[in-house]
């Protein structure tokens, strides 16, 4: 691929450039950073705060921007581990489970990121808060806002619907997410609505 071509995929297709103006970079606690589609640079800046490894929800496809991570990531020593997430739908039951447990074992402190760092992320880092920290899950949705770019109306708004059924049987049963995902959870039920 020529760099004329790299360049308009990344920078003006992916949009790069605003998520360079707006990174959206937070810290959630002593594990965990959150933010959007990072560059090389920003990776770099990243790894001297000593995080250790970054977990893209974006998937793994062999796109421009997941190309430049994995080697920014390779050239700096960082784990790279990949969920594919979607902005407007929920995912499988299995797709779920994999990300509780990447959250669970990657090594810390890590990066989660999706595009802009608002709504997959979002679900990500109240996953991260409410299951492996053990936060109520109404404080854990907080990382759900509008002061990350997430706003729950319109599509987006799916993960909202999900998180309200599982909190429905939690509070009924006192079921735990992960035995939730595993018995309960019909992505159909959301998906589509």
């Amino acid at each position: 691929m020529t760099p004329w071509r790299v360049f308009y995929r990344y920078w003006v297709r992916d949009h790069a450039w605003l998520r360079v103006l707006l990174p959206n970079f937070y810290r959630v606690d002593a594990d965990l950073y959150r933010g959007n589609h990072p560059g090389y640079r920003r990776l770099a800046r990243y790894k001297a705060l000593g995080i250790r490894s970054v977990l893209t929800l974006r998937g793994e496809d062999d796109n421009t921007p997941n190309l430049l991570e994995r080697d920014a990531c390779e050239r700096l020593g960082l784990e790279l581990r990949a969920v594919r997430l979607r902005t407007v739908y929920v995912p499988p039951p299995a797709t779920l489970l994999e990300l509780v447990r990447l959250l669970r074992e990657m090594p810390k402190p890590m990066l989660v990121h999706c595009k802009s760092g608002a709504d997959r992320t979002g679900l990500a880092v109240t996953l991260y808060l409410h299951v492996i920290k053990g936060q109520p899950l109404e404080e854990a949705r907080r990382a759900l806002s509008w002061r990350y770019a997430h706003f729950s109306f319109g599509k987006a708004g799916v993960v909202h619907r999900m998180l309200d059924a599982y909190a429905a049987d939690r509070a009924a049963t006192g079921i735990d997410f992960e035995d939730w995902v595993a018995t309960r959870y019909d992505p159909a039920a959301f998906n589509g609505r």
